[in-house]
């Protein structure tokens, strides 16, 4: 019995030390002050932007640059207003933002929200967040220029694959 006293004590011992101590999650105070200092509301506008140019660029492709007669025009018109307000609805800060903090409270420790804090309350942090849309906006379109070809790739690699599957079944 004195044993498993013993064993008890060192289990609550070791239990309490830093080693086996769990990290707190960070609290939603921290996570505001770390999206504000990273600007993470003023993204959606541009991401409502980005949204918006890739809708636009999906009806073209549809269209196939066919003539299109008014009433066509008005039905994708009507179709737009209509993603937009769903768009408004759906990817706004409010919507969001719980969202964003259940992610970051999930991966991240107090202390790393700290220290993150810390750098971009510096002038190297602030730069990076002022320049970050235009490293994100210049890596949309080198991944956009590189998925056309990797389609195409795919694609061929599909065909090579029915016609391989088609000669197995003729066996």
């Amino acid at each position: 019995m004195k044993t498993f006293f013993k064993l008890l004590v060192i289990a609550v011992v070791f239990a309490g030390s830093p080693c086996f101590a769990q990290s707190a999650h960070p609290t939603q105070e921290s996570l505001n002050k770390l999206f504000e200092l990273t600007s993470v509301r003023g993204m959606i506008p541009k991401l409502q932007e980005q949204m918006d140019g890739m809708m636009n660029g999906m009806m073209q492709s549809l269209l196939s640059n066919k003539a299109v007669t008014p009433e066509q025009q008005k039905a994708l018109d009507a179709f737009r207003a209509k993603v937009m307000k769903i768009q408004a609805e759906e990817v706004n800060w409010e919507t969001l933002q719980p969202k964003l903090s259940e992610i970051y409270q999930n991966a991240l420790t107090q202390e790393d929200v700290d220290g993150i804090i810390a750098f971009y309350q510096t002038p190297a942090g602030q730069s990076y967040v002022k320049k970050m849309p235009q490293i994100m906006q210049q890596t949309m379109l080198m991944m956009q220029s590189s998925m056309l070809p990797l389609m195409k790739k795919i694609e061929l690699a599909g065909v090579e694959l029915k016609q391989d599957l088609q000669r197995i079944d003729q066996k």
